[in-house]
């Protein structure tokens, strides 16, 4: 484990152990005294949905507030995605992250109550393995098993022409459906077409944080704990319009099987992916900046069809595609999450102003940020297998906020991964101007 040395990973609300608040719209109250009080969470797509369900099973009432008609309305909602860690040539922390985060996603597919694999449901993961196609072959790991073209081939049930790297435990899931199972919990109060437009922090009778969020429709929702999982929105308030969050557009088409095609055994990942699908596969994914519009468009099947027939040429399916769908995902520019407390960015810029001169870290205080205000997002195309982890430890973070205690030591190692603060702090160690 890495301790977080650093203040900025250490995070100062001024915040006290998390009670009830008076007319709060959170509906359930059976805690023990002990126990924190309702949480509110924007955005139920996997972020929010995972968050919600782990606060759930821990006694924690939850309200989940969703813009759309159902929940996964967005990137969340595609009909199949990749589980497997994310592995680089050499060790690093990110890479620990993804690992750990993939063996996260397995123990609660496996122990959550309605997760658990069986033939039926369609939210359960299909554990076909991942081939993950890569130039030269890698070295040996315990995380994958490093193929060559022969024996990738014999894997895959088709022929490949490069090396690869086989998640034995890896295959895909239904992130929609997913969503929609995880938020079955009587402890998760779902409220979907409420829109979220803006919120002030004031306080309650207690002198706790009590946010008033504002709905699209003209009502206030009133909560001590707000959790911002809402994608690329999760940037579009006041308090968080710092964050560096970048839309990304990506489009996934599927395709019917020929007759007498090679039928692939396994996922497999290049340039492009491929879920197999009984006599369909789904293939993807493309990829536009900046773009944040949902329309599936026939030349972006096109795009996928080609990228298909490139990567795997012994595959043979049907020109057209049956159907498609496109999401917008949020990413970061390092492709990590952001989970913790929303940092308050006037104060950051004011705290950390001479960071770029190389202090001690010890002349500097801990990580100033709005009080009772969280957030979880970030999670690109990889958040099947991250948002389980990246909930997990909010989840601690918000369940015990000392930081002698035993959840949040456990969670400690990724403060510094995940920080949504940490764009900032290294523009400042660069002596960036904000640019707000």
């Amino acid at each position: 484990m890495r301790p977080a040395g650093k203040p900025w990973n250490r995070f100062h609300t001024g915040t006290s152990a998390l009670r009830p608040t008076p007319g709060t719209s959170a509906t359930h109250d059976n805690r023990t005294p002990t126990q924190p009080g309702p949480v509110t969470i924007v955005g139920a797509g996997l972020a929010g949905c995972w968050l919600a369900r782990l606060l759930a099973e821990r006694g924690i009432p939850v309200s989940l507030l969703e813009a759309s008609n159902d929940v996964a309305g967005g990137a969340s909602g595609n009909p199949a995605g990749i589980a497997k860690p994310y592995v680089t040539r050499s060790p690093c922390a990110a890479m620990d992250f993804h690992v750990q985060a993939h063996a996260c996603l397995e123990h609660y597919l496996q122990t959550l109550h309605g997760l658990s694999r069986d033939a039926s449901g369609n939210d359960r993961l299909t554990a076909c393995g991942v081939l993950q196609l890569v130039n030269k072959a890698y070295a040996s790991s315990s995380h994958y098993r490093s193929l060559g073209a022969a024996d990738a081939t014999a894997t895959a049930g088709l022929v490949i022409d490069s090396p690869a790297l086989h998640f034995v435990s890896g295959g895909w899931l239904n992130p929609g459906e997913l969503c929609r199972s995880l938020v079955k919990h009587p402890d998760v109060s779902l409220e979907l077409e409420t829109g979220v437009t803006g919120f002030t922090l004031a306080s309650d009778s207690t002198g706790d944080p009590l946010w008033l969020v504002r709905l699209h429709d003209g009502r206030e929702y009133r909560t001590n704990r707000l959790v911002l999982a809402c994608g690329t929105a999760m940037s579009a308030f006041e308090q968080t319009r710092a964050l560096p969050l970048v839309a990304a557009r990506g489009q996934l088409s599927r395709f019917a099987l020929r007759p007498g095609s090679a039928v692939p055994r396994c996922v497999i990942n290049g340039k492009h992916y491929l879920i197999p699908d009984g006599d369909t596969i789904v293939v993807g994914a493309t990829f536009e900046r900046n773009v944040r519009h949902s329309l599936v468009r026939a030349e972006d099947h096109a795009r996928n069809l080609a990228g298909l027939r490139s990567m795997l040429p012994a595959i043979e399916v049907h020109d057209e595609a049956l159907s498609g769908n496109a999401g917008v995902r949020a990413t970061t520019p390092d492709r990590l999450p952001i989970a913790g407390p929303a940092p308050d960015m006037a104060q950051v810029n004011e705290a950390y102003a001479d960071l770029h001169h190389g202090k001690p870290h010890d002349h500097y205080p801990s990580l100033p940020c709005h009080r009772g205000l969280y957030l979880l997002g970030g999670l690109g195309s990889r958040g099947i297998v991250t948002a389980p982890m990246a909930a997990q430890w909010l989840a601690d973070r918000m369940m015990r906020e000392d930081d002698d205690t035993d959840a949040v030591a456990a969670s400690a190692d990724w403060s510094e991964l995940l920080n949504p603060a940490r764009f900032r702090l290294r523009d400042i160690k660069r002596g960036v101007t904000d640019r707000r």
